[in-house]
């Protein structure tokens, strides 16, 4: 084993933990496929269910899947979900400046009173933290996009390399 698969290995690893977990977390009770759903229905206003649960999907079989069975194919899975997600991201960020201003008014008081300054810190969160998020899911495209060319290597259990041939352990009984 070269060093580049190594790379790739632990690379796989980490994306894949980081898409399971997340999956995992927004599907395992009801609260979190309602949150899924509201934070989908921001973009997909069209059967926003239909889209949370496609997304969670992606999300936990494109992990596993790039864990080591067609790795190519879950990593393409996960470039294309990274998209909406930023987008539902940068959509939240655009909602938390407008829940700060719909709030900002029924305060009673002077601007500077000491709700309206704790109010602001948190919407400055929000709105960092949501454009932050956005940037991360943008970001991530760069690993999966990777994995999609030309990082599927060895070790495997089985999936297109570099070569898109199959490859891994399982592929002797192709």
């Amino acid at each position: 084993m070269i060093l580049e698969d190594i790379g790739s290995l632990l690379l796989r690893l980490a994306v894949g933990w980081l898409f399971v977990t997340g999956a995992w977390g927004m599907s395992k009770d009801a609260s979190g496929r309602d949150f899924a759903i509201k934070e989908t229905a921001l973009v997909f206003k069209w059967r926003p269910e239909l889209f949370a649960l496609a997304g969670i999907l992606m999300m936990g079989a494109g992990g596993l899947s790039i864990l080591g069975v067609f790795p190519r194919i879950g990593a393409l899975a996960l470039a294309i979900f990274l998209v909406p997600g930023a987008m539902i991201h940068l959509a939240k960020r655009g909602q938390a400046i407008a829940y700060k201003d719909k709030v900002l008014t029924a305060l009673t008081g002077k601007r500077d009173s000491q709700a309206s300054q704790a109010l602001d810190a948190l919407a400055s969160t929000a709105v960092m933290g949501h454009y932050v998020s956005a940037l991360k899911n943008l970001s991530l495209l760069g690993p999966t996009l990777y994995l999609v060319l030309a990082g599927a290597r060895e070790p495997m259990l089985l999936g297109f390399g570099p070569d898109w041939r199959l490859q891994g352990l399982l592929a002797q009984l192709f």
